[in-house]
């Protein structure tokens, strides 16, 4: 295989690749779970599920804490963004479009009580 780098490719980078180093070192006590999901809200359109869904994050956060959580939900109030989620009942990674918004008619921009471990 060969590769070579461009920036006209259309896509951000020169090739179109994330390389991530993560430290899976005591993830169980950071892993962010969604323990309940209210109707209607932006967690439920989304398709979260209670007690089996974590949250890991976006193409570019990897969600160590729920401050970074929090932070990527600020960054996009009213706007699209695509997390990366593990469902425990299906063994898979997904991803969930979301849009983070106070108009649901609930409190918070998530409309899930979240919490970190297993």
């Amino acid at each position: 295989v060969k590769l070579t780098p461009s920036k006209d490719w259309g896509g951000t980078g020169l090739l179109g690749v994330t390389i991530r180093l993560d430290d899976y070192a005591e993830a169980d006590e950071r892993l962010i779970r969604a323990l309940s999901v209210e109707h209607t809200s932006p967690a439920a359109i989304a398709g979260l599920e209670a007690e089996a869904d974590y949250l890991l994050g976006t193409t570019t956060v990897s969600f160590d804490t729920d401050a970074a959580l929090a932070g990527v939900l600020r960054q996009h109030v009213d706007k699209v963004v695509e997390l990366y989620v593990y469902n425990t009942n299906s063994d898979v990674v997904r991803v969930v479009t979301l849009m983070p918004t106070t108009s649901w008619g609930g409190q918070g921009l998530l409309g899930a009580e979240v919490g970190t471990g297993y």
